[in-house]
């Protein structure tokens, strides 16, 4: 895990890609042996492939589960279960239906842009990173403005650890207890009177004509939780820092609010909070001609592909302007993310706040990233802001 708290893991990625771009890596005390692809059409390739690369057991490198062993969410499943459940949500969740959050995320970038006025020099990741997605995403669901800070601790526990086997399994039962234990409360009330939100629609909703039971309702709650903090938690994080590490380019964005678009979807390509997803082979198969065998893992590594040379020009390259940028962040085939459209208005509103605003951040010590090969994150980002 060092590779990623050090940052180097890019470098390791672009001599895979040339040298190895499917290869083994052996089991180990950690977990399973798997596959790793770093070529971004193997990539897309696979992930379009669902029959034969299944998620059903699981799509994080080791063989963890965020909503708990013994329930199975929409990452750890597949069609036609995988679809029958993902078409209760995704109406309400297109880019036209976000659109009727705007004034909430409007609302929240506002409020957090005027903490971090007050606070002028702080961690980045506390202040703003690790509450904006969470603070929008308790409105969508339903959960009650009061709510919204115990959702944001809970989730921060959840999600935010340490893939390491030496994690408090206990802890993290809890806190998916107390989680659930509110959800189950929001759900009866929603069942009683339901309101324009997701958790309204889930528990209204059917799946080949039957209401979602207990357990399906519990898994949907704790990965839309999980999926909806860390994109937008650690873009904010990891956009701040590539426009620190590239002198004069908010300066262009505050000069031409035209550049806000690309950028944005620069900082997606460049960051990849979700650096990768693990799929388990259902059958033998070819890829790039190497053998993979039935019951074999396979990790997709998103953060790769989305420096592969042979797509992107100069991918190591922060470019603002990038065009066309047909980046894989939001993964690719029928387990494209639920939460595309949601966070890109989340990330487009932040950065266009802080546009409007004048303000910078500027760093004040090394950024932490988190110990974690699933995301590329951060722990802490110290910042002071300054006005341009």
């Amino acid at each position: 895990m060092d590779l990623y708290t050090r940052g180097e893991e890019d470098a390791v990625f672009a001599a895979l890609r040339a040298e190895d771009p499917v290869h083994w890596r052996d089991a180990n005390e950690r977990g399973p042996g798997f596959w790793s692809l770093t070529r971004y059409q193997d990539i897309r390739d696979a992930a379009t492939d669902a029959e034969r690369l299944s998620s059903a057991q699981g799509t994080q490198i080791f063989d963890r589960k965020v909503e708990g062993h013994g329930r199975a969410s929409l990452h750890n499943m597949d069609d036609p279960e995988h679809g029958a459940l993902r078409k209760i949500t995704l109406p309400y969740l297109r880019a036209v239906k976000i659109q009727q959050w705007n004034e909430v995320i409007d609302g929240t970038t506002g409020y957090l842009f005027d903490e971090a006025e007050k606070a002028g020099e702080f961690d980045l990741v506390d202040v703003v990173a690790a509450r904006l997605p969470m603070l929008v995403l308790s409105r969508v669901l339903g959960v009650g403005e009061a709510d919204a800070p115990r959702l944001v601790d809970w989730t921060n526990r959840l999600t935010s650890s340490d893939p390491d086997h030496r994690v408090d399994a206990a802890a993290l039962e809890t806190t998916r207890g107390e989680l659930l234990d509110y959800f189950r409360w929001l759900t009866d009330q929603r069942r009683a009177d339901p309101q324009n939100d997701l958790v309204s629609i889930l528990v209204t909703g059917e799946k080949d004509g039957v209401k979602l039971t207990w357990e399906e309702l519990a898994a949907y709650y704790i990965v839309l939780v999980a999926a909806g903090n860390e994109t937008t938690r650690h873009l904010v994080s990891g956009g701040t820092i590539a426009l620190a590490e590239n002198p004069g380019t908010w300066q262009r964005v505050l000069d031409d609010e035209s550049l806000l678009p690309t950028m944005v979807e620069e900082m997606f390509r460049y960051v990849t909070p979700v650096a990768a997803m693990r799929r388990t082979a259902a059958v033998d198969l070819s890829i790039a001609g190497r053998q993979i065998r039935e019951g074999e893992k396979v990790v997709l590594w998103f953060g790769a592909g989305n420096r592969d040379p042979e797509v992107f020009e100069n991918p190591d390259v922060f470019d603002i302007t990038r065009k066309p940028n047909d980046h894989i962040t939001f993964g690719w085939g029928v387990h494209f993310c639920l939460g595309t459209h949601l966070a890109r208005a989340e990330i487009r509103a932040y950065f266009a706040e802080q546009r409007a605003r004048g303000v910078d951040f500027v760093p004040t010590a090394e950024p932490v990233r988190v110990r974690n090969n699933l995301f590329r994150g951060w722990s802490s980002v110290p910042v002071r802001l300054e006005h341009r």
